[in-house]
């Protein structure tokens, strides 16, 4: 049978109500995932996460796609992008991220993700985008229908960047040793530096709407000093800072404006039958401080994010930021891969070798 027999794959637009409904879909599917049910480490998602992801002012409410079952009438395939300006050098392009693709584990297998990466590839087409960037691990299934799609529609790809290692800030070792599967000396090793300093300066706080415009400014640095990067929009990014799930800490000067700052939100890693709050390390802004102004901040990002319960901080690495004093603040740089593609839908002038890079991770 066809997949047309069985199932209507559309673009749709997607509404607030939605959330839920595709947060439960997507954790349903990452869940069963069997490198998730081997090594934990999966996220539940829920409609705050999602609406961190994709409910951004900027966000295109028209590029997602879904694949619904018609005997049953229900949804079981999600495809989603999130609209990017991308800049290299001084030149500036129109991109989309797909991401969290996934399809429900009774559907599995029958080509579904394939025909979603197939339409949201020509919705996107559709929209002038000129590009896309994917994300994955070395395993991760979604690599290949990546490969699959750039293969049929003769597209280029090209890797940008390979992340080595991944970043993390223990916070609660007994908690995310039952989400992730860790060897016992590790977590006798996380037990061990769990702990997080009060930081006692006058110059070390949480952000205030009033730190806004500042805050932005320094956010652009990254754009200036990169040769490729993403360029954030200052509307996304006051709304990021108004959002519940987040954490800004910043470090001012005398005249208390920030001259550095940390931002993180908040999701949930699971594993295992267990799930529990954790931050996602979005933005490092720390070249404008000194080592130990920017191991305090690290130190005051990490006992904000304690406060809040969660059992870690976490991102991959992409250096754009010294990680000495991070390192300092007793976060561990460890060996995972990720690789970081580039699907090209029209000639975008890139160099083979990018020496800089900024991005973020919504």
């Amino acid at each position: 049978m066809t997949i047309e027999s069985k199932y209507i794959i559309e673009q749709f637009t997607l509404e607030d109500k939605d959330f839920d409904e595709f947060s439960k879909l997507i954790t349903s599917a990452f869940l069963e995932d069997g490198a998730a049910q081997a090594e934990g480490a999966s996220v539940v998602f829920n409609a705050d996460t999602f609406r961190m992801i994709y409910g951004a002012p900027s966000g295109d409410r028209n590029l997602f796609v879904r694949a619904i079952h018609k005997e049953s009438n229900e949804v079981v395939g999600f495809l989603g992008a999130i609209p990017r300006e991308l800049k290299v050098f001084d030149k500036k392009y129109k991109f989309v991220i797909p991401s969290w693709l996934c399809v429900h584990s009774d559907h599995q297998r029958n080509g579904l993700a394939t025909a979603l990466g197939e339409k949201i590839y020509s919705v996107c087409l559709d929209a002038n985008y000129v590009g896309a960037f994917s994300i994955f691990e070395p395993e991760q299934y979604g690599k290949d229908i990546s490969r699959i799609v750039v293969k049929k529609e003769n597209l280029i790809i090209k890797r940008v960047t390979s992340m080595k290692k991944f970043v993390i800030r223990v916070l609660d070792a007994k908690k995310l040793a039952k989400v992730v599967k860790v060897k016992w000396y590790e977590e006798q090793a996380f037990k061990f530096i769990q702990g997080v300093p009060k930081v006692r300066s006058k110059y070390v706080r949480n952000h205030k709407k009033s730190d806004s415009d500042r805050l932005f400014e320094l956010l652009m640095e990254h754009v200036q000093k990169n040769e490729l990067s993403i360029v954030p929009k200052k509307e996304d990014f006051e709304w990021v800072l108004e959002q519940p799930g987040v954490i800004c800490a910043v470090h001012t000067n005398q005249e208390d404006i920030a001259k550095g700052f940390i931002l993180a939100w908040e999701f949930n890693l699971a594993g295992f039958g267990h799930h529990f709050p954790c931050g996602w390390l979005d933005i490092v802004h720390i070249h404008g401080l000194s080592n130990r102004e920017a191991k305090n901040l690290a130190h005051f990002a990490s006992f904000s994010a304690k406060k809040r319960g969660w059992i870690a901080l976490q991102t991959p690495y992409i250096p754009y930021f010294d990680p000495t004093p991070l390192k300092k603040a007793k976060f561990i740089f460890y060996p995972k891969t990720l690789h970081l593609d580039m699907m090209l839908l029209e000639e975008v002038d890139i160099p083979d070798n990018i020496e800089s890079f900024y991005f973020d991770w919504r």
